[in-house]
Formats: structure tokens, sequence, C-alpha cells
């Protein structure tokens, strides 16, 4: 009984290593998941980063290119109002002009939809004033195309330097929502910020680069010499242009992607090397209204060419900013895609670690156990698992095994034990018997002295052979001595003897 209450507290012990086991397999698995949780919830929230930088800069080169074309327009509205030539020959200004317009009207379409749609609060104020300033730009717009087919002797007064001045303003209210943008941009990822500087710059070389040649171009048409305000305004543009070119510089060297740099190169190539010089010629002459050395076509080419580099360095940065912003939402998605995967996969890993250690550890403990318990309870058709297994448990089931080979030799020799001792008790019985018949017949047996009769222990007599057969068990044969016989039977005593003698 104690050996039973030993084993199955032995089983008790086993489910608690099991227990044991178990709740250690499980803390590794929380512990590796509670790990994991950081790295993956910042892959998250890069990824959402990314999203959003690459949304906001969607939206931001949207905005950049309106600005861009209707920076476009405006310059070659305000040449073409100003254009005494003949009206024919604008055709070509005034299919360059829609394109511009289209493409700009799509661009900042597009971006207000998208900003509409998040519902920020603080951009809704400039987006109502880019609204509000759209009717009067369509309105406007709509004056200006009917004097761009009149010659300029029948165009509306003013209606140029109404114009400038308006599209001036509804660039500068969609520039100031790109300001935002871009600080938003700017605040999320640091490189970003960077392109969002460029395209700043870029614009403002843009709107100062343009109504410059603007300006010129239409005072080497007119003739006359360059009011004074308008000389003033281009020699403030002139310094305001070289600063653009200096802060675009130190913003384009520290960029490892080679794009920007070359793109911002040609630039200055086509500026310095091919328009500077001519304006450099140019407008000391526009302050006495000529004779200017080229022709305002010929000088407009070269302002013109110098803006389309502009336009093509604009193109760059967003096509850079867009390959960036796409590649950190790429690289993102790889990240959170790396670690989903870790994460299964690690946790794959532990359930195959918790089948192996279930299978090949606790589970051939628990049967290794559970034949103890029924060799413990003298169950003798148990059969001992594991023996073949060459580790641990294959030991200590071949262990197991000898055990019950002791137990069954045990229970033989108890066996055998005790069916000696039985035999052991009645030897001894059947001994003191004999002992006890010896020692009654070693004693003094009271005998009749005529008929020699022995008297019992009940007090009565009996034959002596009945006597000695009830004590010992010894049977008695009745024949007759030669002497009773030749006392007794003389004649049969003769025979016998002439017999005997004759034989010899």
């Amino acid at each position: 009984m104690d050996t039973i209450k030993k084993t199955s507290s032995l089983a008790h012990s086993f489910f608690t290593i099991r227990t044991i086991i178990f709740t250690a397999l499980f803390a590794v698995t929380f512990m590796h998941l509670i790990s994991t949780i950081p790295a993956l919830y910042h892959s998250v929230k890069t990824y959402k980063n990314s999203r959003e930088v690459q949304y906001l800069n969607d939206i931001s080169d949207n905005l950049y290119t309106a600005v861009g074309n209707y920076g476009f327009e405006r310059g070659r509205v305000n040449v073409v109002l100003n254009d005494a030539g003949p009206v024919e020959k604008m055709e070509k200004n005034r299919t360059f002009i829609l394109a511009r317009r289209v493409d700009g009207d799509k661009a900042l379409k597009s971006a207000l939809e998208k900003l509409t749609a998040q519902k920020a609060t603080e951009i809704s104020p400039f987006i109502q004033a880019i609204n509000k300033r759209t009717k009067e730009v369509v309105e406007l717009r709509e004056e200006t195309a009917k004097d761009l087919v009149l010659p300029l002797e029948q165009r509306k007064q003013g209606l140029a330097e109404i114009w400038f001045a308006v599209m001036t303003e509804y660039i500068e209210s969609i520039n100031d929502l790109l300001v935002i943008i871009s600080s938003n941009i700017s605040d999320a990822d640091g490189i970003i910020s960077r392109y969002s500087s460029l395209k700043n710059e870029t614009l403002s070389l843009r709107n100062t680069a343009g109504p410059e040649m603007s300006i010129l171009s239409a005072t080497i048409l007119s003739g006359d010499p360059i009011k004074p305000q308008l000389a003033k305004k281009i020699s403030n543009l002139q310094v305001i242009t070289k600063n653009h070119f200096q802060r675009l510089d130190n913003l384009c060297q520290p960029l490892t992607d080679p794009q920007i740099p070359q793109a911002f190169a040609d630039l200055k190539k086509e500026y310095f090397a091919n328009y500077l010089p001519y304006r450099e010629e140019v407008f000391p002459m526009a302050l006495h209204g000529g004779p200017y050395p080229y022709s305002q076509s010929e000088f407009l080419s070269h302002g013109v060419k110098a803006l389309e580099q502009i336009t093509l360095f604009m193109n760059t940065i967003v096509k850079v900013t867009q390959n960036y912003a796409d590649r950190q939402v790429s690289e993102s998605q790889k990240q959170i895609i790396i670690q989903s995967f870790c994460t299964f996969g690690s946790l794959i890993i532990i359930i195959i670690v918790f089948l192996y250690v279930h299978f090949r550890v606790i589970r051939p403990i628990g049967q290794v156990t559970s034949t103890v318990l029924r060799l413990a309870r003298r169950d003798p058709d148990v059969d001992v698992p594991f023996q073949d297994a060459q580790n641990e448990i294959g030991e200590m089931a071949r262990a197991v095994e000898v055990f019950k080979g002791m137990a069954h030799q045990l229970d033989e020799d108890v066996v055998a034990l005790e069916s000696a001792s039985a035999e052991r008790e009645r030897l001894i019985e059947k001994l003191q018997a004999t002992l006890n018949e010896i020692k009654i017949l070693r004693g003094i047996l009271p005998i009749c002295s005529i008929c020699k009769n022995i008297r019992n222990d009940e007090g009565y007599y009996e034959q002596i052979e009945a006597y000695i057969h009830k004590h010992t068990g010894v049977d008695f044969s009745h024949t007759i001595c030669q002497s009773c016989m030749k006392k007794h039977y003389p004649e049969e005593y003769e025979s016998i003897a002439f017999k005997n003698k004759s034989s010899d």
C-alpha cells in the first residue's frame, strides 16, 4: 500500500513537471510575442507614415504642377496681351496657353478633391481662398480670351496688368497651401522635407525669373522706356533670383540621388550661359527705350528655354520625390511582411517544439509512469513501451522492464516461500505427532502378564497389535515361531523339518 502511494506521488510529480514544461514553453511564446509587438508596431507605424507622406506628396506634386503651369499661363498671356505683332502669329502662344491652363486646372482639381476628402480643418481656409480666386480667374480668362485674338489697339487698356496681378494672387494662394502641405510632409519625413524645400525654391525661382522675362519682353515690344517702378521691380527680381540659385545649390549638394544635381547643373547652364547674357544687354537699354541688339522674339526664345529648363528641373524633383515616397511605402510593406513572416514562422517553430516535447518527452514519460503505476498495482500483463528508444526515455523504459522482471521474480519467490512455509508447518506437525507417539512408546506400558493386552489411556485393555498400530501406524502380520510350533503343533513341525532336509 505504501508503495502504491509513493508511485501515485511520483505520477503527481510527473504532472507537475509536465505543467512546468508547458508553462515554460507558453512563457517563452508569450515573451516572444511581446518582444515582436514593438517591432511590428513600429513597422506598421512606419508604413502608415509612409502612406501619409505618399498621399501628401501626391497632393504636393499636383499643387506644384498647377503653380508651374499657371506661372507659364500668366507670363505667356501677359506677353501676348502686350504684343503688337499680327494676331495670326499669336496662334502658337494661344495653343501653349491653353495647354498649360488645362494641365494646371487638372492638377489643382485633383489636389483639392483629395484635400476635401481628407476634411482637414486647418487647410479649409486655404481651400476656400483658392476656390474664391478660381471664380475670378475663370471670368478674367474669358475676358482675356477675347483680347488675345484682337489687334493691340483694340484690346482693353490695362487688362495685361490686371491679369498679371490676379494670376499672381491666384498662384500665391495655391503656393500658400503648398507650403502647409510641405510642412506636414517635412514633419513626417526628413528626406522628403529637403525635396519639398527644393520644390518651394524652384517655384520661387520660376516666380521671379518669369515676371522679369515678361516685363522685359513687353518693354521691347512697346518701344518705350521701361517704367521706373518696373525697372526697380526687375532689379529686385534679379537679386531674389540669384539668392534662389544659391539656396538651390545648397539644397542639391548633400543629395545622393544624382538626377536632381544633374538637372540643376543643366538649369544653371541654360540660365547663366544662354539667357543671362541677353538680359544683361537688354535691361540697360530698356531704361532708355532701346535701341535693342535683339528682337523681342529672339530675347523671348532664350527666356522661354530658361523657363523650360526650370520646368524640367521641377519635373525631375517631382519624379525623384515620387520614387522616394513609393520606395518608402514599398520598403515599409516589405518590413511588415518580413516581421509578420518571422513572427508567424517563429510561432510555427514553437508549435512544432510543443508537439515534439509532447510526443517525444511528455507523452512517453506519461506512458512509462502509467506502466510503473500498473506494476505497483501488481498488473502482470503490463507492457513497458519505448524500450527501443536510444535516449533517456529508452533508458528509463529499460530500467522499468528490469524492475518488472524483478517484481515478477519477487512474486514467484513469495509464492514459493509461502508454499515452503506451508509444507514446513505440516512437517513440523507430523514430526510433533511422531515425537508424541515415540514418547508414548518409550514410556512404561501397562500390559497384562497373562494375555499380554495393554491398557490404554481410557483404562481399557486392548491387544498390543492394535495399541501399537494406533500410536505408530505399524501393521502386524501373524505367524508361528518354530518353538511354539514344535510345542503346540509337533506333527506339522516334523513334516516341515523333513521337507527342509530333503531340499538340502
